[in-house]
């Protein structure tokens, strides 16, 4: 592309340092990493406008290279990450690069170079172009941002979690379930915000999660299913209170308590049909008794009276069970 004749070019000189460093020119290369790593946000945005502006397929793909190999082109080696801070700044403004565009932008050619990376046998590339396309919005990258999160390396699992859960693609849960079990460090942390991103999508894929080996995942689908508020599958949600680690029997409990009174006979049912330990029991009482509805909670008295009683055991399966038969939501 010519600046000369390219009415959209807005930055001059950094258009003529963009074409020097097209023909091969490392320091003008340099200095193009210069501006996007700088702690001036107006630098950074001078040069953005500019790659808008003048940069071709060729250079859209050298920086999908410097994004994904930390290599501009095969001289320099991008002797600006050598501070943490810079590298980030130059990693964040090539992603908005890709996946921001401006008004009356002509995005062919960067697309291009994502379409050609795509394919390619550098597997980096293929992971990067993948995520920065779902983060564009393309549903179509779905079953290679769930290989990324499952190979990729660190930092492109995580940019193909954010993407997924952007994305909001309902059979994309279970990717995400597998990638919040992977630690309980920014994967974790991530793939719990992409899920509740995706809203009540989550669901099928919390639902699953209830019957993790992991009691920290069975904790979070209990929370996961309770902050989408629906009653359908309390009874499912229930059976929570009959776990073996007390956070999830806690978190379970919680959750039943907000959803109120339409979730009591999930509660009851749990009482009724199976042996009850003191655990259980505490858990049970915690989901009856911090319902908001004071209604509910005069009604529900006699059992909750009864599982703190000297006869916990033979009392409140029987009480529950009466309750059970009669129960009408307020």
């Amino acid at each position: 592309m010519n600046a000369m004749t390219n009415p959209r070019i807005r930055h001059q000189m950094e258009s003529d340092l963009l074409h020097q460093a097209d023909r091969g020119d490392v320091e003008a290369s340099g200095k193009i990493l210069k501006y996007l790593g700088s702690n001036s946000p107006e630098l950074c945005r001078v040069m953005q406008e500019t790659i808008r502006d003048a940069a071709g397929v060729e250079f859209w793909r050298k920086l999908l290279q410097c994004l994904a190999l930390h290599r501009l082109d095969e001289q320099v080696d991008c002797e600006w990450r050598s501070d943490p801070n810079s590298s980030e700044r130059i990693d964040q403004a090539i992603i908005e690069l890709f996946i921001e565009d401006e008004p009356g932008e002509d995005c062919a050619a960067k697309v291009a170079a994502l379409n050609e990376c795509l394919v390619c046998h550098e597997a980096r590339l293929r992971w990067s172009a993948a995520c920065l396309f779902g983060l564009r919005g393309d549903t179509d990258m779905v079953p290679l941002l769930e290989e990324t999160i499952e190979l990729g390396p660190l930092d492109w699992k995580l940019q193909a979690i954010r993407a997924l859960g952007k994305l909001s693609v309902k059979d994309s849960g279970h990717s995400l379930v597998q990638a919040l079990a992977m630690d309980r460090g920014p994967l974790h942390h991530a793939a719990r915000l992409a899920l509740r991103e995706m809203g009540q999508l989550a669901e099928p894929a919390w639902m699953e999660a209830l019957q993790h080996p992991n009691s920290h995942i069975r904790w979070h689908a209990a929370r996961g299913l309770g902050e989408l508020g629906k009653v359908n599958y309390a009874h499912i949600v229930a059976e929570g209170l009959l776990d073996s680690h007390p956070a999830v029997r806690w978190a379970t409990a919680d959750v039943l308590a907000r959803l109120g009174s339409p979730a009591v006979p999930a509660t009851l049912t749990i009482l009724s049909q199976h042996k009850l330990n003191a655990p259980i029991r505490e858990a049970a009482f915690h989901a009856l008794n911090a319902i908001r509805s004071r209604g509910t909670r005069k009604r529900l008295q006699p059992l909750l009276e009864a599982m703190h009683g000297p006869a916990a055991s033979v009392e409140t399966p029987a009480l529950a069970q009466k309750l059970l038969l009669n129960w009408e939501p307020d």
